[in-house]
C-alpha cells in the first residue's frame, strides 16, 4: 500500500534499472527513493538513496550554454536550444564541406547507457554497443566511446573468441554453487550490489567463498572468504598454473576435451611453463594454494566465477580472461548447475533492431588498423587514436567532436594529452547533467536529463517494462536520446530515429507481439514465457545459430587456440605477458619505484567522476585516498590520515593515506575519478590518471593499463585529524533488499525462502539413493513398484505426524499452489455444493488470490477481508462477512510478507458455527510454528515441500475426515 504522493518507478540514477518507490514533496519534487519491495528487482544502492540530492544538485546543468571565454575556462552564456542546434549544424556542415565527413566524430560515455540509446543508436551488425550511429548518415565512420576502456575485453572479445558467446549470453549460477570464486571484482561496491547479496545468501546456505584480489575486500570479509592476495597484473599466470595442475593430475573431462575443444595439446604444452612453484614466483600465491584451489575447483559441486573489469587493465588483459575461461572449462564447471552457464536462447525480450544503421566506411574508422579485433566487435573507432588524429593528423585530422555523457579527461591516462587534444579541436559539444572536465574546451554545452525525467523502457531477460517519467525535467534539460534524434532531424535524416516517446516505444516493440498500449494496459510490464534451463548446451545444439551441437566458434568447438585471434596476427593461446612496467621486467626501475601502482577500485559514494558535487555523498568521502599495506606504510613512517606523494615516472600527486592490512604488501590502490570541475577542491585537483601511461595498453583490446605500473609513496605531512577515511565500502554492508525505514513504517519480517530454499543434506542423500535405485512405479505390481509404494506411504505418515493426523488424510500434490487450487476449486465445483460465496483475505498467497479471481469469473462471489495494521484478519470482520450463501473460508496461517500469524482456531470456530468449511494455507507456517490440525479443527490445509528444505514440485493437501 502506498499513498497518493508515492509512485512505483525505475531508479533514474544509473542504467541498472532497479525497481523503486519514489515519494514527492508538497511541490511535486522527488523527495525520497526506496526499494520496491513488491518485486525481486526492487533494490537500491547508496547512490540511489541519494537520488534527490543528485537530481537537484546545485551543479545541475539546466540550459544550453555557448562559450564566451577562452578554451580551458568554464565561461559560458545561456542560449536557446534553437540557437545551439543552429550553431552545431552549421559547424558540422562547414567541416564536412572543407575536410570530409570523417573529420567529425562522436564519443559516448556511461551517461549514454540508457537502454534506448544503446538499442536504437548502436551500429548495425554488432551484439552490444553504447556507441552512437548519429553521424553515420552524415557520412562519418567515427563513433568512439568508453567501450575502449571497459567491458569489451571481459564481456565481448575474450568469451566470444574462446566460446562463441558473450557476457550477455551467460550467467553465473551463484545460488547453486558450492564454491564461489570472486576474482578481481568487489561486488560489495557494485551499483546495485546484486551479486553481493546473492553471494551472502549462498554463503549462508553453506557455499565457500574464495577471493583472488590484491585487496581483502568487504566481500571477502563479510563472507569469511579465503583471501588469495595476488600481485596486480599476474592473474593470467595464476589461471594458467591452475590449468597446469588440472592437466598434470588428469582431473579434466577427457571426453569433453577430445570431442569439444580445439588446440588443447598446444595449450597443455604451454601450461607446463606455469607449474605452481613458477606461479608462486610470478604472482606471490603459494604453490600449495595453487594446487589446492585447482583441485577444489574440480571437486566442487558447482564453482561459480564472479569477475569483471579487474583483469582487463593489464598488459595481457584479454588473454588473462581467456585463461580463466579455459580453467572453468577444464574444471568441468562450464554450463553446469552452480557454474558459469550459458543462457537459454530466445529467453530475452526481443527488441527491434531492423532500423540500425551500419558504419558507412569501417575501413577508414579511426584506430581500426591498430585494434582490428576491437573494431570488429564494436563497429566503432578506438578512442585511444584520437590524440594522434587531432594533434598529428594521422591518418587524418578529426576537427569536431560531440561528447555524450562522458568525461575523457578524467577517464583516460595522461590527461594533459587529452586536454591538448580537446583544445586542438575546431569544435566541441558536450552533453551531460553537470559540467565535466571536457566542458572546459567545449563550444556548446547541452543539459541532459536524469532517467527520472524521461519516458523510456527497460528489459530484464524476458521482461519488458515501460520507464515512466517520475518528475518533470530540471530547467530546460532534455532526454539525451531526443537531443541526438533532433540533431539527426536537423541534419536531414530525422526519419531514421524515433522523434518522440510514443514513436520510440512503437519502434522497439515492433515484432515483439506487444504494442505500447497493451503494455500499459498490463500495468506497464509484460513478460514472455521462458524456456526451462538446460545444461551442457553444446551437446544439444543450444549454442549455435544453426542448431547443431558445438560452440558458435570458427571450429565449432571451445577454442583453447582462438582462430579469430590467430587470423588477426595475435597468439591464439591464452598466453601470459609479464607487465612491461613491473618489478620482474624492469628491476632497475623498481629500485626507484618499488611499489605496484593500482587504481580504479570502486567505492559506494561516487561512480568514477560522477557525483563529487553532491554534498551528502562527498561528506562521506571528501577527498581521494590511497590505500597502503601496513608494513609498506611503517617503512615510510606513514599513518592513516597523513598526506603523501605518489610518484610514477610520469609525475607526482598528493593524496590522503589509508593504512590497512587488507592490501597485499608491495602494492597500493589509489582512488580515481578526480579532476572534474565540481566537488571539493581536493577532488578537483587530483586526477590519478596523471600517473598512468597512454602508451601502455593491451595489444588486442587497446585497453590502457591502470593496475600494474610502478610507483613510490612518501610522506608529505602529518594528518590533521578529523578526516573521514575508510575503504569506501562501508555502506555496502547495508542489505539493499531491506526496505528503508520511513516515518511510521511497520517493521517487516521476511519468512519466505521462496524458490531458493536449499535441500537439506539428509533429504538430498535420500533422494539420490532412490533416484539411483528406486525406479519403480508405486502403482506397479512388481517388487520395484511395491518398494516405491512403501517409500511414499512412509513419507505420507511422516507428513501426517507433522500435522497430528493420520496418513489417510494426506493427499500428495505437485506443490503448494496445486494443493490450494485443488482445495478451493474442489469444494466450489462439488456437485454437493450449491452455494456461491467464498471468503478469503486481501493478503493471501497468489495461488489463493488467482484461484478466487478465476472462480469470480465463473459467477462466484468473493469477499476479500481486510487486515489490521499488524496484518491480522479481525474475527468480527469474518463474522459480518458470512452469509447464507457462504460455503468456504480460506485464510492462510502465516504471511511471509507481513510476518503475521493469524488466529486460525478462532476463525475456524466462527465458520463452523455457521456450518461453513474452513481451508488454511499453511505453506509458510509449517516448520516455523506448531501446526496441529486437530487443535485448529480446519477442514482442509495445504503445505509445500520446498519450504521444509525438501525438493520443489511436492506439496500436500490435508482433508479432514467426513
Amino acid at each position: 500500500m502506498y499513498t497518493e504522493n508515492e509512485k512505483r518507478a525505475i531508479c533514474g540514477i544509473c542504467p541498472a534499472g532497479c525497481w523503486v518507490k519514489v515519494k514527492y514533496d508538497e511541490d511535486g519534487k522527488l523527495n525520497e527513493v526506496r526499494p520496491d519491495d513488491s518485486s525481486p528487482l526492487g533494490m537500491i544502492c547508496t547512490l540511489g538513496q541519494h537520488s534527490k540530492d543528485i537530481v537537484y544538485s546545485k551543479d545541475r546543468l539546466q540550459y544550453p550554454l555557448k562559450r564566451k571565454g577562452p578554451k580551458g575556462t568554464f565561461e559560458f552564456e545561456r542560449i536557446s536550444w534553437d540557437e545551439a542546434y543552429e550553431i552545431i549544424v552549421s559547424k558540422l556542415q562547414t567541416i564536412k564541406n572543407e575536410s570530409g565527413a570523417e573529420a567529425t566524430a562522436v564519443y559516448t560515455g556511461r551517461g549514454s547507457f540508457e537502454l534506448s540509446m544503446c538499442d536504437v543508436f548502436q551500429p548495425k551488425g554488432v551484439a552490444v554497443s553504447s556507441a552512437s550511429s548519429v553521424l553515420f548518415p552524415f557520412g562519418s565512420p567515427n563513433t568512439l566511446g568508453v567501450g575502449a576502456l571497459c567491458y569489451v575485453s571481459f564481456a565481448m572479445i575474450a568469451p566470444h573468441v574462446t566460446m562463441g558467446g558473450m557476457f550477455i549470453n551467460m550467467f553465473t549460477d551463484i545460488e547453486h554453487a558450492e564454491l564461489i570464486v570472486v576474482w578481481g571484482a568487489n561486488p560489495a561496491t557494485d551499483s546495485p550490489p546484486l551479486d553481493y547479496d546473492r553471494i551472502l545468501e549462498a554463503h549462508k546456505k553453506g557455499a565457500k567463498v574464495v577471493v583472488i584480489d590484491p585487496r581483502k575486500t568487504k566481500t571477502a570479509k563479510v563472507t569469511d572468504a579465503e583471501w588469495i592476495p595476488i600481485r596486480p597484473g599476474s592473474d593470467g599466470a595464476l589461471a594458467l598454473g591452475l590449468c597446469q595442475v588440472i592437466i598434470e593430475e588428469d582431473l579434466f573431462d577427457e571426453k569433453f576435451v577430445e570431442e569439444w575443444t580445439h588446440g588443447f595439446d598446444d595449450f597443455a604444452r604451454y601450461t607446463q611453463h606455469f607449474r605452481p612453484e613458477v606461479v608462486e614466483e610470478i604472482t606471490g600465491v603459494p604453490a600449495e594454494t595453487v594446487r589446492s584451489l585447482a583441485r577444489r575447483l574440480v571437486e566442487a559441486n558447482g564453482a561459480a566465477p564472479i569477475m569483471y573489469s579487474g583483469l582487463e587493465y593489464s598488459d595481457s588483459g584479454v588473454q588473462a580472461i581467456r585463461a580463466t575461461m579455459a580453467l572453468w572449462a577444464l574444471a568441468g564447471q562450464m554450463d553446469v548447475p552452480g557454474g558459469r552457464c550459458f543462457s537459454m536462447k530466445n529467453n530475452a525480450f526481443p527488441i527491434n533492431r531492423d532500423g540500425l544503421i551500419a558504419n558507412p566506411d569501417e575501413n577508414t574508422a579511426l584506430g581500426r588498423d591498430r585494434f582490428p579485433v576491437y573494431s570488429a566487435y564494436r563497429g566503432e573507432s578506438h578512442a585511444i587514436s584520437l590524440p594522434e588524429s587531432v594533434l598529428e593528423s594521422k591518418p587524418y585530422k578529426i576537427r569536431s567532436l560531440i561528447i555524450l555523457g562522458g568525461s575523457i579527461v578524467t577517464a583516460w591516462p595522461q590527461p594533459k594529452i587529452w586536454k591538448k587534444t580537446l583544445n586542438g579541436l575546431d569544435f566541441l559539444v558536450t552533453i551531460d547533467r553537470q559540467l565535466t572536465a571536457d566542458a572546459a574546451y567545449a563550444d556548446i554545452v547541452l543539459p541532459a536529463t536524469t532517467m527520472y525525467e524521461i519516458e523510456s523502457y527497460m528489459t530484464y531477460g524476458p521482461i519488458f517494462r515501460i520507464r515512466e517519467k517520475v518528475i518533470e525535467p530540471v530547467g530546460e534539460a532534455r532526454n539525451d536520446f531526443f537531443i541526438m534524434a533532433e540533431l539527426a532531424k536537423r541534419l536531414g535524416y530525422g526519419h531514421l530515429y524515433p522523434q518522440n516517446e510514443e514513436e520510440l516505444l512503437n519502434y522497439v516493440l515492433k515484432g515483439s507481439g506487444f504494442s505500447p498500449q497493451e503494455v500499459r494496459e498490463a500495468g506497464g510490464t509484460v513478460r514472455l514465457p521462458g524456456k526451462i534451463q538446460e545444461f551442457k548446451k553444446w551437446e544439444k545444439g543450444g549454442l549455435r545459430d544453426d542448431g547443431k551441437p558445438g560452440f558458435q566458434t570458427p571450429t565449432g568447438k571451445f577454442e583453447f587456440a582462438s582462430e579469430v585471434l590467430e587470423e588477426h596476427g595475435y597468439d591464439p593461446l591464452p598466453v601470459y605477458t609479464e607487465p612491461k612496467e613491473g618489478p620482474l621486467s624492469q628491476p632497475q626501475l623498481a629500485k626507484k619505484y618499488p611499489l605496484i601502482f593500482n587504481s580504479g577500485s570502486r567505492v559506494t559514494t561516487d561512480f568514477r567522476s560522477q557525483h563529487h558535487g553532491v554534498v551528502s555523498l562527498n561528506k562521506k568521502r571528501p577527498e581521494p585516498l590511497v590505500t597502503l599495506n601496513t608494513e609498506d606504510a611503517r617503512e615510510r613512517r606513514i599513518k592513516t590520515g597523513d598526506l603523501v606523494e605518489i610518484s610514477t615516472k610520469r609525475g607526482t600527486l598528493t593524496m590522503r593515506a589509508f593504512v590497512t592490512e587488507n592490501i597485499i604488501k608491495g602494492a597500493i590502490d589509489a582512488d580515481m575519478g578526480g579532476g572534474g570541475p565540481v566537488g571539493p577542491e581536493q577532488w578537483q585537483q587530483t586526477n590519478i590518471n596523471e600517473l598512468t601511461d597512454l602508451q601502455n595498453y593491451d595489444p588486442i583490446s587497446g585497453f590502457p593499463v591502470y593496475k600494474t605500473l610502478l610507483c613510490q609513496v612518501k610522506k608529505v605531512s602529518e594528518g590533521s585529524g578529523g578526516q573521514n577515511i575508510n575503504s569506501g565500502e562501508e555502506n555496502a554492508e547495508n542489505k539493499t533488499f531491506t526496505e528503508t525505514s520511513t516515518g511510521n513504517a511497520v517493521r517487516r519480517i521476511y519468512l519466505d525462502h521462496n524458490a531458493t530454499t536449499p535441500l537439506d543434506a539428509q533429504v538430498r542423500k535420500v533422494m539420490i539413493r532412490f533416484l539411483e535405485q528406486g525406479q519403480g512405479n508405486p502403482s506397479g505390481i512388481y517388487k520395484e513398484g511395491k518398494d516405491a509404494r512403501t517409500v511414499i506411504e512412509s513419507a505420507r505418515r511422516s507428513v501426517a505426524n507433522l500435522l497430528n493426523t493420520t496418513a489417510k488424510r494426506i493427499v500428495f500434490t505437485g506443490g503448494g499452489s496445486e494443493a490450494d487450487n485443488l482445495a478451493l476449486k474442489g469444494i466450489a465445483l462439488s456437485t454437493e455444493n450449491n452455494k456461491r460465496h467464498l471468503i478469503t483475505s486481501a493478503i493471501e498467497h497468489p495461488a489463493i488470490i488467482n484461484t478466487c479471481k478465476w472462480l469470480g469469473q465463473k459467477g462466484f462471489k468473493i469477499t476479500w477481508l481486510p487486515v489490521d495494521s499488524q496484518g491480522l484478519v479481525r474475527p468480527q470482520d469474518l463474522e459480518k462477512a458470512i452469509t447464507k450463501d457462504t460455503f468456504l473460508v480460506s485464510i492462510m496461517a502465516a504471511n511471509n510478507e507481513t510476518g503475521s500469524i493469524q488466529p486460525v482456531a478462532e476463525l475456524v470456530e466462527i465458520a463452523h458455527r455457521k456450518n461453513i468449511l474452513f481451508h488454511c494455507d499453511a505453506v509458510q507456517a509449517v516448520g516455523k510454528i506448531p501446526v496441529d490440525v486437530k487443535k485448529w479443527d480446519v477442514d482442509l490445509l495445504t503445505l509445500s515441500g520446498h519450504k521444509l528444505y525438501g525438493p520443489k514440485g511436492i506439496g500436500a493437501l490435508y482433508v479432514k475426515k467426513g
